[in-house]
């Protein structure tokens, strides 16, 4: 019960915290294909970060111009670790807040680089990811519609529910393809 009054006064910290951020009006062409550094946040389940993983390094398998930052909670590898120009961070309990936000530590480990895209790859809102992206200042900032996802997300993708993550993970990916 207490976990939920706790993650519920951080969504709202939140909020509160970019309130006065405005995004401004940009066009969205190439925003995706054009980034040089990119930012991925990856799904908490190691099977969902590994399926993710999986769809958006076949999109960027012949593309060696990028940096990727990748934030993880898990601590085995995936496919994106094998970038020529990639670092990961790993994330856990102790990196967050009472609040389930991220400590300072965390975000100024992230954010020691800008970022042209973030894009957080989980299919459910999670709180964590969700203010890193926001936090990141990326002018363009990728996430699944949620109903608080308006704060976080300045591009939001809505999937078919009933479908295999898998699917949905490789219709994550294509529809970043076109951008």
């Amino acid at each position: 019960m207490l976990e939920g009054a706790r993650a519920y006064m951080g969504l709202q910290f939140a909020k509160f915290q970019f309130r006065n951020e405005i995004d401004h009006v940009q066009t969205l062409t190439q925003f995706f294909n054009g980034a040089g550094n990119i930012l991925l946040l990856l799904p908490d389940s190691y099977e969902d970060a590994a399926m993710a993983s999986d769809a958006v390094s076949a999109i960027l398998k012949n593309r060696e111009d990028i940096h990727l930052t990748v934030v993880s909670s898990g601590t085995r590898e995936t496919s994106l670790s094998t970038f020529l120009h990639s670092r990961v961070i790993r994330t856990g309990p102790a990196d967050l807040n009472r609040f389930f936000l991220p400590k300072k530590s965390l975000l100024q480990h992230v954010l020691d680089r800008s970022y042209d895209v973030a894009v957080d790859l989980n299919l459910d809102f999670v709180l964590l990811t969700a203010y890193i992206c926001k936090a990141s200042h990326a002018p363009v900032r990728v996430g699944c519609v949620h109903q608080t996802a308006d704060t976080f997300f300045n591009v939001q993708l809505k999937f078919d529910a009933s479908q295999a993550s898998q699917i949905i993970f490789k219709q994550f990916a294509s529809r970043l393809a076109m951008f």
